[in-house]
């Protein structure tokens, strides 16, 4: 049985602004594998703050409009294979003197495991 091996490389940039009134925090989501994703942006103190789905290679931009802390949840999907996993902590500055900007990338081959704790479907489908 293959196993998956999945790395994820993120980058946050604080980026001061003139005019940050009218900026509004964003991370772009990056996914460069051949697997379907599906990430529950949850906030840190419970409750769902958004879902995306990225297909392969794609990627799709979410916007903060306060400064907060979150939690990804995150599934795979290639064929018949699903896996579960918890994407870890996030926090975003979004503020009249700054904002965060930046991109999470996830790669995932055949080799080995990654991506995180594994979690399973249940934890994955809550939304707390």
């Amino acid at each position: 049985m293959k196993k998956l091996i999945i790395s994820i490389m993120m980058t946050i940039l604080c980026v001061a602004s003139v005019s940050a009134q009218s900026e509004r925090a964003y991370i772009n989501f990056e996914n460069k594998s051949g697997y379907t994703m599906t990430l529950k942006i949850m906030y840190a103190s419970g409750g769902l703050y958004s879902t995306i789905s990225l297909p392969p290679h794609s990627s799709r931009t979410v916007y903060f409009s306060k400064t907060n802390s979150f939690h990804l949840k995150i599934k795979a999907v290639k064929g018949m294979s699903t896996s579960y996993h918890d994407g870890g902590g996030l926090s975003v500055t979004c503020n009249s003197m700054e904002y965060s900007s930046g991109t999470m990338t996830f790669m995932m081959s055949e080799h080995g495991t990654g991506l995180g704790p594994t979690i399973s479907a249940k934890e994955f489908e809550s939304n707390y």
